[in-house]
């Protein structure tokens, strides 16, 4: 099966602005967003680890197992054929839901950590990858998963500084992958309209800086937090979701900026140390200076690594005696 439409993936750590972006592109008449599919998170790249999984270790590895898997019936040209035209079907469903559009814009944050099985399943596939601060994402993860986001959301700085930082470099390794463009969420804030018109360029839509303006106009927070939406959701949920408002706290205020007030001195410190360098090399940042004085970042460091240390020889101590344990008749 052909695909029909052309697919768009929206990526970017979750908290980074990807919904608003996702409805904004999603409104133009040419392109239809349904909501998070998980398609690559759930479905297909768990389809790759287990294809890969089978030649771990090797030849040696291989006929250890006496050639055992998928790859004694299927060479890599019809398992990627196989897993596309799994795709395919999707996006053909997803098209269906918005007649006359010619682009499926699919949003799911998790795509970030699924670069092998996009290169593999959708070569072709254009990539959008929102970046925002990664200490107002980690701000905004840690509000989350105080409130409605408990399920999923991390509720530390340290933890949401490692998703940050993991989905960003995620992300940024389906630049290899296929036509790929990063956005900074700061522009999309400041610079609304020609930014967005710069994305639409790149997904082949003619959109006017008027009609982008008006886009920005008509998703404003304060519409989106009262239920304007252009997501489309169709399938085994239509019946159900008639009652489309998120929950409350899901739309954040949308600055930036607000750990300056809300986070201690060791939260900056704990940041900077998880997730310092990749501000650097991003931009957000020339130094590591913002965090507190060279002499306490040295120091906070030094007892990370000494606090990491002691956490590898109980995980050591852990790993040993259950291997021990197993082994007792």
């Amino acid at each position: 099966m052909t695909q029909p439409t052309e697919l768009v993936l929206l990526i970017g750590a979750p908290r980074s602005g990807t919904t608003w972006l996702q409805q904004l592109l999603g409104a133009h008449p040419l392109v239809t967003t349904p909501q998070e599919t998980d398609l690559f998170s759930w479905f297909l790249q768990p389809l790759y680890n287990s294809w890969e999984r089978e030649v771990r270790g090797g030849p040696t590895g291989i006929e250890k197992r006496r050639f055992k898997g998928l790859h004694s019936v299927l060479d890599e040209d019809q398992f990627a054929a196989i897993g596309s035209d799994f795709l395919a079907h999707v996006v053909a469903s997803a098209a269906a839901l918005k007649p006359g559009s010619r682009i499926v814009l699919e949003k799911t944050p998790g795509h970030s950590l699924c670069s092998s099985s996009i290169a593999l399943f959708a070569p072709r596939a254009k990539i959008i990858h929102l970046i925002r601060d990664g200490r107002d994402v980690a701000s905004s993860l840690v509000s989350s998963g105080k409130g409605w986001g408990g399920w999923w959301a991390p509720r530390s700085v340290t933890r949401s500084g490692e998703v940050w930082r993991e989905y960003v470099e995620g992300a940024r390794e389906c630049a290899a992958s296929g036509d790929y463009l990063e956005v900074r969420y700061e522009e999309l804030q400041t610079h609304g309209p020609s930014t967005l018109e710069r994305v639409f360029a790149h997904i082949g839509v003619t959109a006017t800086l008027r009609d982008c303006e008006l886009l920005i106009e008509s998703f404003a927070l304060e519409n989106m937090v009262a239920g304007e939406t252009s997501i489309v959701i169709g399938g085994a949920f239509a019946a159900a979701a008639t009652k489309r408002n998120e929950p409350s706290g899901f739309f954040g205020k949308g600055g930036s900026g607000s750990w300056r007030t809300q986070w201690s001195a060791d939260e900056l410190l704990t940041f900077e140390h998880t997730a310092g360098s990749l501000l650097i090399e991003l931009g957000y940042e020339v130094s590591s200076d913002w965090a507190g004085t060279s002499s306490q970042i040295q120091r906070f460091r030094r007892h990370s690594l000494r606090s990491e240390r002691s956490r590898n020889r109980l995980d050591r101590f852990v790993t040993r005696l259950n291997q021990l344990r197993r082994k007792q008749p």
